[in-house]
């Protein structure tokens, strides 16, 4: 559940709660496992259409979650930046954080004012922390605030040599990755399709009554069963194989 909870949060839907996320998941593939079955007269298409539907909610969640840490990625380096200017000049933490919540990335102001209003109301340093990780839910912005927890607890004497540091060596991971994703999306976008080709051809098949009636017997189902597991096992084969690896999160 960590792995599901941690997408949720790179996702940007903390808000709603891992919870929340699954069961409406599940209801939709639900959902769409039985008007595929009504539909085609097919209850074993019906049911695998459904865990398919499953497989699919899960996947674009991990692609949205993907795509939205790579977005915020390219951020960190001038969030960075922006505190490393403020600590160097002589501002305290706390007045380097609220001025990236006024001028820093427009795609993150938001989440630094909250943090910032946060800490007025009386939260503690701590949790407004636990907050803020929660909300972008991504490896670097994990990183950066564990800097910040040592920080307001420590002290900050290495501070802005800390944070040059990150800076540069985020700066070389981030074009490194660029060009391998480059290469890379062409591959799963063709496994995706040489996987959802076949269960069309099964759909159309079953247009027709007496195609309907055959899946609906014992040898329909098993070679129905078997197709999905071969299915499965070839986008994780190709998943494995054409993977990046994933920076993990800092103490999740």
């Amino acid at each position: 559940m960590r792995w599901f909870r941690s997408t949720v949060e790179g996702a940007g839907l903390s808000r709603f709660g891992a919870p929340a996320v699954f069961a409406a998941i599940v209801l939709v593939s639900l959902i769409s496992g039985w008007l595929t079955g009504s539909l085609f007269k097919v209850v074993a298409l019906g049911f695998f259409v459904g865990l398919g539907v499953m497989a699919f909610a899960l996947e674009a969640l991990a692609a949205l979650a993907k795509s939205r840490r790579r977005n915020i990625n390219r951020l960190w380096p001038e969030v960075i930046d922006s505190i490393y200017s403020a600590v160097t000049a002589g501002l305290s933490l706390a007045d380097a954080l609220d001025d990236l919540a006024l001028r820093g990335p427009l795609r993150i102001r938001d989440s630094f004012l909250r943090f910032s209003t946060r800490l007025d109301n009386g939260w503690n340093f701590n949790q407004a922390i636990d907050e803020i990780k929660a909300e972008f839910g991504e490896a670097h912005a994990d990183r950066l605030c564990e800097v910040l927890r040592l920080t307001a607890d420590l002290g900050s004497e290495s501070l802005a040599l800390t944070l040059k540091r990150q800076s540069q060596n985020l700066r070389e991971e981030l074009a490194a990755l660029g060009q391998i994703e480059a290469k890379q999306g062409w591959v799963l976008g063709t496994a995706k399709i040489a996987i959802a080709a076949p269960w069309l051809v099964v759909a159309m098949l079953s247009l027709r009554s007496e195609n309907a009636q055959v899946y609906n017997t014992l040898p329909g189902i098993s070679i129905l069963l078997l197709g999905f597991i071969v299915s499965i096992f070839a986008y994780r084969l190709v998943q494995q194989l054409a993977g990046l690896p994933t920076f993990p999160r800092v103490f999740q």
